[in-house]
């Protein structure tokens, strides 16, 4: 039972595919400091591990654990030494409660320059799949479980240009990437999931270090101490309207 829930939660977070609902919050300090984090929240599969585990998911126990991911870097091709540097000061959290049907998983990984955070954003995939190895356990998963190529999975932010600065902070589509979404298969995967009345959720959250002074997107809301901005879309929102996933923060 243990490898089935392991596949479970290393498959989606490979895939970013059927995690149902996944929230990026980007925290900038004053002096350009902050965390980035990336929680994907997978309680809706407890109700699947319950059917197909029977009375041994009900007896599985509680988790809350925090695994450093210093030396994860070392799993994933391609990195740069900057890269590798930020990689291992992160951290991950999981907690899984079956009787109360909770999952999730959560990277945290702190920055010293804006400029970082489009770097995260751009090898989130690849960090999801080697931090999720490092799980107790993990290398007793089933054979393939978790060889999908990441260096090759596309997300939502593979068709997005992301400006992460001190004025400016924004999400536009990028229509020629855009129009080449129908030919991938995890893409036609994650369509069909809508399709069946089975969306995934988004939510990108921007805590800013001062008052914003101009909010733009249709999905966009701002806090009212005018310092958060929460921009909560779905699967839906990517194949019908995916301007609904732009915005444009300055400040």
């Amino acid at each position: 039972m243990k490898k089935f829930v392991l596949y479970v939660i290393i498959g989606c977070c490979t895939l970013l595919l059927g995690c149902f609902e996944t929230t990026q919050e980007i925290t900038i300090n004053k002096n350009g400091t902050g965390v980035f984090s990336n929680t994907t929240d997978l309680s809706k599969v407890v109700g699947m591990l319950k059917q197909m585990g029977g009375e041994d998911a009900e007896k599985m126990q509680s988790k809350d654990t925090t695994i450093l991911l210093k030396g994860a870097a070392d799993s994933i091709p391609g990195l740069t030494q900057e890269q590798r540097d930020i990689v291992s000061g992160g951290k991950m959290r999981l907690v899984m409660n079956v009787q109360e049907e909770k999952l999730l998983v959560k990277l945290d990984f702190p920055f010293q320059k804006l400029s970082d955070v489009q770097m995260l954003k751009g090898i989130l995939p690849s960090l999801s799949v080697s931090a999720l190895k490092r799980l107790p356990g993990a290398n007793q998963m089933p054979s393939g479980g978790g060889d999908t190529d990441s260096t090759k999975v596309k997300t939502f932010e593979s068709y997005f240009d992301d400006v992460v600065s001190a004025k400016v902070i924004s999400k536009t589509l990028n229509k020629s990437k855009y129009a080449t979404a129908g030919d991938d298969e995890l893409m036609k995967s994650l369509q069909q999931m809508s399709g069946m009345g089975s969306p995934v959720k988004v939510n990108y959250v921007i805590n800013l270090p001062k008052k914003a002074k101009k909010v733009e997107g249709k999905a966009a809301t701002l806090s009212s101490n005018k310092k958060k901005v929460t921009v909560s879309v779905t699967s839906d929102d990517f194949f019908n309207d995916p301007s609904k996933f732009e915005y444009r923060i300055e400040y």
